[in-house]
């Protein structure tokens, strides 16, 4: 397979960047579902902000990045795309008075997410959550969150519910109690065997959403392997495998 980023699949990066309006429009929806809520949580535990300060602030942080082409100073081979997002935010904040009277109006682009009530009732539900990374910590954990919804959608759509199902009761299972394969079999009515290929066949698929997902929010190459790498997606070893696109 080829190493090179996939031209035929534009990150959110290159979607902001190019001249179509349509999907400028449409990658900076992408950038909101991907980046909003890690903001959100940046905002209200390292700055300290009310809700309202903090919605008001997220809103205008992105509206400043696009309609200032902040993007264009962000260089890949320097850093990750997410780093550069949280800098930029940090900055947002500490020049946010001055930033509220120069931000335009009129806008092409619209800041409507509903993510942030559920950001906060989140953060009420783990009160005792720290500061720290939440920014990163919250990226990866919505990373997870999109990825695992999608595979929901595609088993579903594909008449293999009882894949997703499987997954859901063995590897996302929150009880006090860990289940088992006999247990998760006993529960939906098929054999154990069945668990462990449904099992295998969910997980694999789960791997290639969050990989596309990954990709679409990764500036280069290199950083689309190094952050799929870190996050224990694949090891360093497969990282050559990983130059192709991820059909979706």
């Amino acid at each position: 397979m080829s190493r090179d980023f996939p031209e035929t699949q534009l990150s959110v990066f290159a979607g902001l960047q190019g001249d179509d309006e349509v999907l400028r429009e449409r990658s900076f929806e992408r950038l909101l579902e991907a980046y909003y809520k890690p903001a959100y949580k940046h905002l209200r535990l390292k700055w300290r902000k009310s809700p309202e300060e903090t919605e008001d602030l997220a809103q205008g942080f992105f509206l400043r990045v696009t309609e200032r082409s902040t993007f264009s100073a962000f260089a890949p081979d320097r850093g990750r795309f997410r780093t550069f997002l949280r800098t930029c935010l940090d900055n947002f904040v500490l020049h946010q008075e001055q930033a509220r009277h120069r931000l335009k109006r009129g806008s092409a682009f619209r800041v409507v997410s509903s993510d942030a009530v559920e950001a906060e009732n989140e953060l009420v539900a783990n009160a005792g959550e720290e500061a720290g990374d939440v920014f990163d910590r919250e990226f990866v954990r919505n990373l997870m969150q999109r990825s695992i919804a999608r595979l929901g959608e595609r088993m579903i759509a594909s008449g293999k519910p009882i894949y997703f199902e499987v997954l859901k009761r063995y590897d996302l299972c929150d009880g006090a109690d860990e289940p088992t394969y006999a247990s998760v079999a006993a529960e939906l009515g098929i054999k154990p065997s069945d668990v462990t290929n449904y099992l295998y066949a969910a997980r694999k698929e789960l791997k290639l959403l969050v990989l596309d997902v990954l990709r679409d929010l990764t500036a280069s190459q290199e950083e689309f392997e190094l952050e799929a790498t870190e996050l224990g997606i694949v090891d360093a070893r497969s990282r050559r495998d990983l130059g192709g696109s991820v059909k979706t």
